[in-house]
């Protein structure tokens, strides 16, 4: 019996049931209803806009959405400048919760001096918490 060919959807299940979401947690963090993630896992063709944001929830590249987890050692050879993927440990996926997803969405809209401004601002407020938690 031949082998069925792994499919983009069932690398998006994969990297779900990975991350330990249902479909309606995983559909949440994307912003989209149960039945359309759901229906995109099991036949869909997702959107580049879709590849996307899925690539970003499970911490991935859209390339191992598309090849698989071994595109990077299959073309590492090729050019020098390729990343290699791997397929990510539990720390590395975790799911963010939705005033994370709208945070980074917002923050995203910024200019350069503005992103920069928060990111000075979370690095101070994170100091201050390992400082007091020293106490």
């Amino acid at each position: 019996m031949e082998k069925k060919e792994e499919t983009v959807n069932d690398r998006i299940a994969s990297y779900r049931k990975f991350a330990g979401l249902t479909q309606a947690q995983a559909a949440s963090l994307l912003n989209m209803k149960r039945n359309t993630y759901a229906r995109m896992e099991k036949m869909g063709k997702p959107t580049p806009q879709q590849l996307k944001q899925i690539a970003e929830l499970f911490r991935i590249s859209v390339a191992m959405l598309l090849y698989g987890e071994d595109y990077g050692e299959k073309h590492s050879n090729e050019d020098s400048s390729r990343l290699t993927f791997a397929r990510p440990t539990y720390n590395d996926v975790f799911p963010l919760n939705p005033t994370e997803v709208n945070a980074i969405r917002i923050v995203r809209e910024f200019d350069e001096t503005d992103v920069q401004k928060v990111i000075d601002l979370i690095n101070e407020l994170y100091r201050k918490n390992l400082t007091s938690n020293k106490d």
